[in-house]
């Protein structure tokens, strides 16, 4: 009998000391690899069937990429932060996208149209946008500065800030392209 208590008690120990262990790295990260890296370039179509690049960006726009699936719920809870943020900086040379990957047009727009959500976004059918940026993980927003350069990456939705966090780090990236031009 008390074997079992013991042997129920270390087991539920450990997984509370995994599951905080987990928490944490969500909530404060560790830097991603491509931090700081050269962006991939991609092109991928809009829900109107025209293209976008990366390239078509470069030494204008800080660009956000958020890739995202219809069927995740902190997906779901980040896409309307986003949709604030592209309104909050459509005047101040910021590209907001959200990025969905492997997902068919008519299921995207319909959760688009659904959520009312109003954002640019960009199909990656193939997933391989998302292999580029070392997508492991849903929802990952990444900002990228006017030169093209991965100024920051989020993994995630924190229940901490992240609309301040996102907003932050774009303005970052908006005073180093003031900055180094």
């Amino acid at each position: 009998m008390i074997m079992k208590y013991l042997r129920d008690y270390w087991s539920t120990a450990l997984i509370v000391l995994i599951g905080g262990f987990l928490l944490y790295r969500l909530v404060v990260g560790s830097p991603h690899p491509l931090n700081g890296a050269q962006a991939p370039p991609f092109t991928l179509e809009n829900l109107q069937g025209e293209s976008v690049s990366l390239a078509s960006h470069l030494g204008k726009d800080v660009v956000v990429l958020d890739f995202w699936a219809t069927w995740c719920p902190p997906c779901r809870k980040g896409l309307p932060v986003l949709d604030r943020l592209s309104k909050t900086y459509a005047e101040k040379s910021v590209a907001i996208y959200a990025v969905n990957i492997r997902e068919g047009d008519t299921l995207v727009s319909r959760f688009v149209e659904e959520n009312k959500l109003s954002l640019g976004i960009l199909l990656d059918t193939k997933g391989m946008v998302a292999d580029d940026y070392g997508v492991s993980g849903i929802p990952q927003t990444v900002i990228i500065d006017r030169t093209g350069k991965i100024h920051a990456i989020h993994v995630g939705v924190s229940p901490f800030g992240f609309e301040a966090s996102l907003a932050s780090d774009i303005e970052e990236a908006l005073a180093q392209a003031t900055a180094d031009e």
